[in-house]
């Protein structure tokens, strides 16, 4: 008996090592193998000049969506926020990037008024259809009907500069902490 125990120990154990070797578990969908995230240079909606390769030792959460949005724009934001709220004082080594999908009507003072609504430190992204069609491609995110339908997801950028982890429009604040509080940590 204590040899079957003591090997039921061993095997246990061993399969405890090998599970942690696989590192955490993600709450948003992981993307494997990380992958060098798609440059973003543009003016943000105060007129200064974003690039996403100047945020290296950030994360930066990346999000596509229109301004006159009534429903997965404003409770992605608002998602985003409370999730920034739960990390304290790291919340300050989060950028979250707003890139619209609706050129016509999200100028940069739209866009300043809908992103102070939910965090001042929130970045929009405007410009026009050919200088935004570029980004979108390059995030495969498809836009429709003038910008109102659109991809959701939000994709977050590591302090690396590697395309990480998409969350969905649905995914509750406390999840977006955690796997933000991962993604700093490393």
């Amino acid at each position: 008996m204590k040899t079957f125990f003591n090997a039921f120990v061993l095997i246990l154990l061993m399969f405890t090592v090998s599970c942690s070797a696989f590192g955490p578990a993600f709450k948003g969908e992981e993307v494997k193998p990380a992958v060098p995230a798609p440059e973003i240079r543009m003016a943000d909606h105060n007129g200064q000049m974003f690039q996403l390769s100047d945020k290296h030792g950030q994360v930066v959460l990346v999000f596509f969506g229109f301004t006159n949005c009534v429903d997965e724009c404003p409770l992605t934001l608002a998602h985003l926020k409370l999730a920034l709220e739960a990390l304290g004082n790291d919340a300050g080594r989060v950028q979250v990037l707003m890139v619209s999908t609706d050129p016509v009507r999200d100028t940069p003072q739209a866009l300043h008024n809908f992103m102070n609504k939910f965090n001042p430190a929130f970045l929009g992204i405007p410009g026009t259809v050919d200088e935004l069609s570029g980004v979108w491609e390059e995030y495969g995110v498809t836009v429709l009907d003038g910008g109102e339908t659109h991809s959701s997801f939000t994709y977050v950028v590591d302090k690396q500069g590697n395309l990480r982890l998409h969350f969905d429009p649905e995914m509750a604040p406390e999840d977006i902490a955690s796997d933000l509080k991962v993604i700093l940590s490393e």
